[in-house]
Parts: C-alpha cells; sequence; structure tokens
C-alpha cells in the first residue's frame, strides 16, 4: 500500500502516479510564504492557549510576526470552540496532523484547516479533511453522528466568506473511507492532470502535464465562431479557465526549476536572475519610544507599529527610509536584454 501525508492525498487521489514521480526541485527552505504559513499557524496556537502576542515578535521559524499576520489570525482562532490545536491524526498509511479538532457529546465532530494563502480551497470532499476526521475516529474509537469539515481562510476572497463548512454523518464518512484505502492499494502507473497539479513537486517534469498543456495551445489557437450555443459557450470559457490555471500552475514550476538550475550555474539566454527582496522592516534596536524621539511622531503600538503605518501617521519617506531595510529573500527569474544591459553597464545605455 502506498504511504502518503494527509495534506498530499488529494494529489495522490487525483494522480496516483504522482507517487513514483521523482521530485524536480529539492524541498524548498526560503519560500517565503510557507515560512509565513508556518509561523501563522504558531501564532494561532499562542494565541489558543492565551499568551501574548505581539508585532515584531519571532515564530519559532524565526519569521517575524506582523500586525497584518495577527489580524488574520485572530480571525481564525475567534473562530474556533475549544476542543485541540494540532491534533495527531494518522491512520493505516496515512500521516497527519489536524490543525484543530473539537467533539462535544461524541455526536458532532468539528476539523478545522487554517489557510494563510489567496488561492481559495473548499471544504467540500476534502481529502485532507476527510482522512482527518477518519483519524480521529479511528484513534477514539468513535463514530460521531455529524462530522463537520470547515475550511478557513481569512484572506481569500470568497463569495460564501472567509469560513466555509461541510457537513456529513459516519456512514458517508465510513464510504470515504473505503474509496482512500482502495485508491492507496492500487499500482501507482497512470498520471492524471486536475487541479492538485498545482501541488506536485514533479510538475515541471510531468509528460502528462506537458501534453495537458499542447493540447490546450492548440485549442486556444483554433477560429473563434460567436455562433456557439449557449450551453457550449459556457463550456468552453469553463474549460479553457481551468487550461488558464493550469499553464500557470506549469510555467511557475518551470521557472522553479530554471531558478535552481541557474543557481548551480547553468544559462539560458535571455534570462536571469534578480534579486526578490521582503516587506520593509524596522533596523534592529529601533523602538517606539527612540522613533517619537527621532521624528516627533507617536508609533507606539503594542510595540512599533509597521514602517507602512508610520508612514501613513506622518513619518517623512526619507526618515523611514534611513531606520529601514529590505532584506532580501531569494531570487526572481526575469527576462533579461542583454544587449541593452551590456550597454548599461558600460555607460551607453
Amino acid at each position: 500500500m502506498i504511504s502518503t501525508t494527509a495534506t498530499d492525498l488529494p494529489r495522490v487521489m487525483q494522480c496516483l502516479g504522482s507517487t513514483e514521480m521523482v521530485p524536480a526541485l529539492p524541498p524548498s527552505v526560503t519560500d517565503e510564504a510557507r515560512a509565513e504559513g508556518t509561523a501563522a499557524h504558531w501564532l494561532a496556537q499562542e494565541m489558543f492557549d492565551g499568551r501574548d502576542v505581539r508585532a515584531g515578535m519571532r515564530a519559532h521559524n524565526g519569521h517575524v510576526i506582523t500586525d497584518a499576520m495577527i489580524e488574520y489570525t485572530s480571525q481564525y482562532v475567534s473562530a474556533l470552540d475549544c476542543g485541540q490545536m494540532e491534533v495527531n491524526t494518522s491512520w493505516g498509511e496515512v500521516r497527519g496532523r489536524a490543525d484543530h479538532v473539537v467533539c462535544r457529546d461524541a455526536s458532532t465532530l468539528t476539523i478545522d484547516e487554517f489557510k494563510t494563502g489567496f488561492r481559495t480551497v473548499e471544504p467540500y470532499e476534502n481529502w485532507t479533511l476527510l482522512s482527518h476526521a477518519i483519524g480521529w475516529c479511528i484513534s477514539n474509537q468513535s463514530a460521531p453522528d455529524r462530522i463537520v469539515l470547515r475550511v478557513h481562510q481569512p484572506r481569500a476572497f470568497h463569495h460564501k466568506g472567509p469560513l466555509r463548512e461541510w457537513c456529513i454523518d459516519y456512514q458517508m464518512l465510513m464510504s470515504y473511507h473505503a474509496r482512500i484505502v482502495d485508491r492507496l492499494s492500487q499500482a501507482p502507473e497512470t498520471l492524471q492532470t486536475g487541479p492538485m497539479c498545482i501541488k506536485c513537486p514533479a510538475l515541471a517534469d510531468c509528460p502528462a502535464a506537458r501534453e495537458r498543456d499542447m493540447r490546450a495551445i492548440d485549442a486556444t489557437a483554433q477560429t473563434f465562431s460567436d455562433d456557439l450555443p449557449d450551453p457550449v459557450l459556457a463550456q468552453q470559457y469553463d474549460l479553457l479557465e481551468y487550461a488558464v490555471k493550469a499553464m500557470e500552475a506549469r510555467r511557475d514550476a518551470l521557472g522553479e526549476l530554471m531558478t535552481h538550475r541557474i543557481g548551480e550555474g547553468h544559462a539560458f539566454q535571455g534570462f536571469g536572475l534578480k534579486p526578490r527582496y521582503g516587506h520593509t522592516k524596522w533596523n534592529t534596536g529601533l523602538t517606539g519610544g527612540l522613533v517619537r524621539a527621532i521624528t516627533g511622531i507617536d508609533c507606539s503600538k503594542d510595540g512599533l507599529v509597521t514602517p507602512a503605518e508610520a508612514k501613513r501617521r506622518g513619518v517623512p519617506d526619507a526618515v523611514i527610509e534611513q531606520m529601514t531595510t529590505r532584506p532580501m529573500i531569494g531570487q526572481k527569474l526575469t527576462r533579461i536584454d542583454e544587449d541593452r544591459e551590456a550597454r548599461e553597464a558600460f555607460g551607453n545605455g
């Protein structure tokens, strides 16, 4: 049987062959979005336990906590009802850890998932949440009448708001359990493209994704007819919208692979790396009192406000520039004009 994690389960359920694919890139240790997500989950635990938090402090992974992180994380924590954070939900060959679990009187089990990104995630048939519920029921030898699977996304726009939920009964949960077991028992012989390709570490090298993208290019190159019946028009639009997202995901994967190879000494004509900077941060040692002494403007709020807030309060740009830095957090792939850059280097731009 194939071993996986609850996080990777949606991709495995879509494409069993992805478990045999070799990742095109080594695991990233400098991914800013991933680091922020990890820090936000740590922050949620601190808030849930009632510990003091403030902007400027560092999470366990070294990421600096900002006012914005405190705001969107507090929205998530305020929606929770007692229970436990970071609960082990491993079962069978699936390793898992749920963000939050609560079960009242063994009648209703609620599983919460905290998402800090902007790409919307739905609770309906969410294999990660289903796996967490299955693992909890097995570990606790419990069969709740009602299982509520909830996704919290404070920063992603959704017409249903930042909190969405999907309710099922125990019998339906066990039917999903059977489907997972059956899927993980199969031979990983087939590659299947779909929405979860965006999460695949082998996307850049995947032959199925490459073939799908070439078909999408052919489809978009076909002559457009404005005589399409309404149902066909809607279907074509939906199909192309999916194609655009799929191709953007693979473009980003190819870009990451090129970035990695340039770092190893490879060269790609017309492309190079340029620095990527993080958010503006105060220089080490600055306090609200010191900034007020220098500028005459109060910049305190449970510590020192962000540079952006200080600017809104009237601190001049030139002063902020002297007291802040923008740390380089990596490099990004950029299309370059080599001839132009050479001219500029020799003062002939």
